[in-house]
């Protein structure tokens, strides 16, 4: 039973980006832009994505977004309208992201790191295990970056990380790359709006203690 009933079916909402996508070594605002109104054309959404609104979705400020925007026009992957031109979608190899990516109040460059790992995801057992060095190359991001934006994914119970390692001829005992399981996202959206109601109620709660504080100081 899911704990927000009202939510839909997170596995049947979820829209395609093509695997070549990383050879276009977009910056991490770039791509999650590029993702973003990926997104919104796959839903239809009416009108225009305004700058506020990409920055919104995807943690970044307003001139970030604007300038992703700027960018992805010049490439030419972006109409004028800000529609997606994703030459690879209908043809060739694909990977898909969900829609609740851009509502966990994930930034961009855990949302391109989470996309990777989508990317290289094996689709029976929703695990991969691509090097930091590997992550890094694709993402354009720093390897200690990459590593803290792993720790926010597995925090959001986006992944889980499982430590490997391996003997080698010698006998010797040597670290592997990490184990990534792709968690379902539901159970990350359930997570994330838990919290989001764990906080309004302490806010209340703050405010309540507050309110009777100050009652109590200022007798009538």
């Amino acid at each position: 039973m899911k704990l927000f009933p009202y939510q839909r079916d997170a596995k049947q909402h979820r829209f395609p980006l093509p695997n070549e996508i990383w050879k276009w070594k977009l910056k991490p605002p770039a791509f999650a832009i590029l993702a973003y109104l990926q997104y919104r054309h796959c839903r239809k959404f009416s009108g225009t994505a305004t700058p506020e609104e990409l920055a919104e979705h995807t943690r970044m400020s307003v001139e970030m977004a604007q300038s992703s925007v700027e960018s992805l026009l010049h490439s030419g992957l972006l109409t004028a309208n800000l529609v997606p031109i994703l030459s690879g979608v209908h043809g060739g190899r694909f990977f898909t992201m969900p829609d609740e990516v851009f509502y966990l109040g994930l930034g961009h460059g855990a949302i391109t790191v989470y996309a990777y790992l989508l990317c290289c995801e094996d689709r029976r057992s929703h695990q991969c295990h691509p090097s930091y060095n590997t992550i890094s190359s694709a993402v354009g991001l720093a390897v200690n970056t990459v590593m803290k934006h792993i720790s926010t994914l597995a925090d959001k119970q986006l992944i889980t990380v499982e430590r490997t390692s391996y003997i080698d001829s010698n006998g010797m005992k040597w670290n592997g790359n990490n184990l990534y399981t792709i968690l379902p996202i539901q159970q990350a959206a359930d997570a994330f709006y838990r919290r989001q109601i764990d906080k309004l109620e302490r806010a209340t709660e703050h405010q309540r203690v507050a309110k009777l504080l100050q009652e109590q100081g200022n007798p009538a």
